[in-house]
């Protein structure tokens, strides 16, 4: 035998099993929810003294936590989100205005129901707030890309395809938002305070540029502010255990 000519074919089953490996497992979506407090600010908003607790339950299956908060305020802040009493991760990029964040947690607990608590008592102000929640399963640790732009559209550029979209809006004025076409709804409201508010998501997103465009008639300082989460790479088991008998072969045959 030419122990040559197996080099060409043993190149060709390794380029396979590495395709094989590098497949993307599909991100599903666990549960979802949403929220608000209504507060205008006189009397003293609550949330200016008392942090809001929401009872969430992850999923037993569930491998992140995404959270979308829209909130009139003013004052230095920060806000922090916490599930189960373990914090979130703010999404670099995704405050604008009344936008004020997309965040995140994995491995979040799974137990059943968990408190998610909205701490805003380091803003002076606080005029309400509308948030959007969401666990899924199947996705990578932490964050691809995030984004915040002024008006009813801001765009990003997902890495990896079949990725997880989540998105907010909010706006000091005008009519009900109506969420993007073809994006699946958290909630929308035109009264989150002295604001108006949404959120949606989208799953299975190509690795191209998106562009995310929320609805509103008569906005006023509005803010739309997006992250994309990528799936988690997989092997296949099987095809891949095939793929390495066959290289194996090869080599073993090679040395004969």
């Amino acid at each position: 035998m030419n122990k040559k000519s197996t080099f060409p074919a043993l190149a060709a089953l390794l380029a396979i099993a590495l395709t094989i490996i590098s497949a993307q497992a599909a991100i599903s979506v666990v549960n979802s929810d949403f929220s608000g407090v209504v507060d205008t600010g006189t009397p003293a908003s609550p949330l200016e003294s008392n942090p809001y607790t929401f009872s969430f339950d992850a999923g037993a299956t569930a491998d992140k936590l995404i959270v979308a908060l829209s909130s009139e305020l003013s004052g230095p802040g920060p806000t922090v989100v916490t599930y189960n009493e373990v914090v979130l991760t703010p999404v670099a990029g995704t405050i604008n205005g009344k936008a004020q964040g997309i965040f995140y947690l994995d491995a979040p607990f799974t137990g059943g129901a968990a408190d998610l608590v909205i701490n805003m008592t380091g803003f002076n102000v606080v005029n309400g707030i509308g948030f959007g929640v969401t666990s899924i399963s199947g996705s990578a640790s932490g964050v691809d890309v995030g984004n915040a732009s002024a008006g009813l559209s801001t765009s990003l550029t997902p890495s990896v395809a079949d990725s997880f979209v989540m998105s907010n809006y909010a706006s000091n004025a005008g009519n009900v938002p109506t969420v993007p076409s073809g994006h699946t709804q958290l909630y929308t409201s035109g009264n989150i305070g002295s604001a108006d508010g949404a959120a949606a998501y989208l799953n299975g997103v190509a690795a191209a540029p998106l562009t995310i465009t929320y609805d509103q008639t008569n906005p006023s300082s509005n803010a739309t502010a997006a992250a994309a989460f990528s799936p988690s790479p997989i092997p296949e088991p099987s095809s891949a255990a095939l793929l390495g008998l066959g290289v194996l072969a090869l080599i073993r045959r090679r040395r004969q």
